[in-house]
């Protein structure tokens, strides 16, 4: 504790620098009062998780790969009044200062900026005045140009130059005479991106997905800041957007932690972070819910019926997690769709299946229809039996495709299909192609057309629906593996086509016998063509379910002896041989 004469000390220096800027004709002033202050602590010393240094949390391929990373750790592991770092560090920063003009705004000089303003309470007992005074005054114009130029289309950037290096140093050096301009426009900016690029409920959209986590990081680090500064750095809007975005950030985290849909260091499972964000955001369920699906937790025994729902779709944000539950091992499939293109991916079985971009290739008499518009949800069903999303886009002029995506919960299997809607009849050919991740290819029965996809173990059987079971059968259809990806393609004569997978995912049914039939469906007591509707029966071990889609318009058809009047249907079969709708798309 301070005796009373270095409080006196300390508050007559503090009375001495308040509301100026430090120059070399001061320095020995300045620094004495930066070696004698209790506070304002370092920044790292606000964070519930000490080890390493936040600014490297979720960084970017392209900054680790300009060696930012580097610069980072020196400057967070750098000791005052060390003589073997005086050198290194009056050449780096006197080098850092000479090209900054030279540099463009991009991650990596962000980050470095924010390193710098960091370091600048210890670079005072080790810089010349010189130096040290010209750093700090490039870091707060750097700052000032930032907030007057467009960095719309680079997100992070933007957010680390106008939001947490301003915040850094009116948190580092309230003395200074522009601190308190620095921290109220870190506020509007941090505040303003926060809710801009967010949905409302913590949701990014897709063209940012992949900087979920470095906003995050970046957001996390402000938050802490801020806590010791009045007004708090976010709105309370703005802090009710990152209180969603850690919920958010846990449903879209893999099995192994790390964030689905991106395959970069920024997305890597990063403990300290999420603990971070946690503890600065999370509440009581977001806690049990990590607890739950983290790597290295111990899981809590809960009902997931108590916590909020595992799925999510945002249309603004052209995103969806269909997710089985709040387990470590669960099914879950995201989905996104902007820039018309969809992209999927399947993470179950501690295992991550496929991953990317999937749009369907279709042909019509020969030439090809390209996707003309955007993909579009036109439903999204979520309850206790599964999690259902439908999308449709334009294909040509006189086309148009909708997929459906279907993740059953209790009955662990996915389902994935594609109706071919034409105007007029003609030879439609299909083909789709799941992109498979490293370690996972598909080997298909020699007899059947279904196969196994295998990576560390078996992960789950694929079945064609519209294709026979045996290839001895004559079809224009195949499903095969080709590069790494498992391709299915279909053709037909006629006006409409369908096009499903069933991927079976629960491991207790693997191995068991399987088989499937492609039903007649009856219209008015005749048999109808494969592009006025198509039915299916499915048996696994000893589960079945019956599968419907009407391709032409709605009217009362018959499949098994049943009426449907709908568009598409989803049930189960029980012992005694009754159907169980899970879905009914009327």
């Amino acid at each position: 504790m301070a005796t009373a004469a270095e409080a006196s000390k300390q508050r007559r220096s503090k009375r001495s620098m308040n509301g100026s800027n430090p120059g070399p004709e001061r320095w020995e002033e300045w620094t004495a009062h930066l070696a004698s202050r209790q506070t304002p602590l370092a920044p790292a010393e606000l964070l519930p998780v000490k080890r390493g240094a936040a600014l490297a949390w979720a960084l970017p391929d392209s900054v680790k790969a300009a060696g930012t990373d580097e610069l980072i750790s020196r400057l967070h592991n750098l000791k005052p009044r060390s003589r073997a770092a005086a050198n290194w560090v009056t050449t780096e920063v006197e080098t850092w200062i000479e090209v900054l003009d030279t540099r463009p705004a991009d991650p990596a000089l962000a980050l470095e900026a924010v390193a710098w303003a960091h370091a600048l309470p210890v670079l005072s007992q080790v810089l010349p005045a010189a130096p040290w005074c010209q750093l700090l005054e490039d870091l707060g114009e750097i700052a000032s140009e930032a907030a007057k130029g467009d960095l719309s289309s680079d997100p992070l950037t933007h957010q680390l130059l106008t939001g947490e290096l301003p915040l850094t140093l009116a948190y580092l050096f309230p003395d200074l005479a522009n601190s308190k301009a620095l921290a109220a426009e870190a506020r509007q900016s941090l505040s303003q991106e926060l809710l801009e690029l967010l949905d409302g409920q913590g949701l990014s959209h897709a063209r940012r997905f992949d900087l979920l986590r470095s906003l995050l990081a970046c957001w996390t680090r402000c938050g802490y800041l801020g806590k010791t500064m009045r007004p708090y750095c976010f709105t309370s809007e703005a802090k009710t957007q990152y209180e969603w975005l850690v919920l958010q950030t846990l449903r879209m985290s893999r099995h192994d932690g790390s964030q689905m849909l991106s395959r970069g260091a920024a997305g890597e499972w990063s403990p300290a972070l999420i603990e971070a964000a946690l503890t600065l955001g999370g509440d009581a369920e977001d806690r049990e819910i990590a607890a739950a699906i983290l790597p290295d937790r111990k899981s809590a025994a809960q009902s997931n019926a108590k916590l909020p729902s595992p799925a999510v779709h945002s249309e603004w944000a052209t995103t969806a997690l269909l997710r089985r539950d709040w387990t470590r091992s669960s099914d879950q499939l995201a989905v996104t769709y902007s820039d018309r293109q969809v992209v999927i991916e399947l993470d179950t079985s501690q295992q991550t299946i496929f991953s990317g971009p999937c749009n369907p290739e279709v042909q019509f008499n020969g030439k090809e229809l390209a996707v003309q518009g955007d993909w579009e949800e036109v439903c999204w069903q979520t309850d206790k039996d599964l999690d259902y999303l439908e999308l449709e886009t334009k294909l040509g002029h006189e086309f148009k495709v909708q997929r459906q995506i279907l993740l059953a919960r209790e009955d662990r299997f996915m389902f994935i299909a594609d109706a071919v809607l034409g105007e007029q009849s003609g030879e439609i050919d299909y083909r789709h192609v799941l992109p498979l991740c490293d370690g996972v290819d598909f080997r298909p029965e020699s007899e059947a057309h279904e196969g196994m996809l295998i990576g560390r173990k078996r992960l789950g059987a694929v079945v064609p629906l519209q294709l026979p079971e045996w290839r001895t059968e004559r079809e224009a259809g195949s499903l095969s593996q080709v590069d790494r990806g498992l391709e299915l393609r279909q053709s037909f004569h006629g006006q409409r086509l369908l096009a499903p997978l069933l991927i079976d995912l629960d491991p207790k049914r693997i191995g068991k016998p399987l088989t499937w039939r492609r039903l007649t469906v009856s219209q008015k007591h005749d048999a109808v063509r494969a592009d006025v509707a198509v039915g299916y029966r499915i048996e696994i071990a000893k589960q079945q379910w019956l599968i419907y889609r009407s391709l032409a318009p709605v009217t009362n058809r018959s499949l098994l002896g049943q009426n449907f009047v709908s568009e598409f249907v989803v049930a189960r079969f029980t012992e005694a041989g009754e159907t169980v709708d899970l879905i009914e798309i009327e």
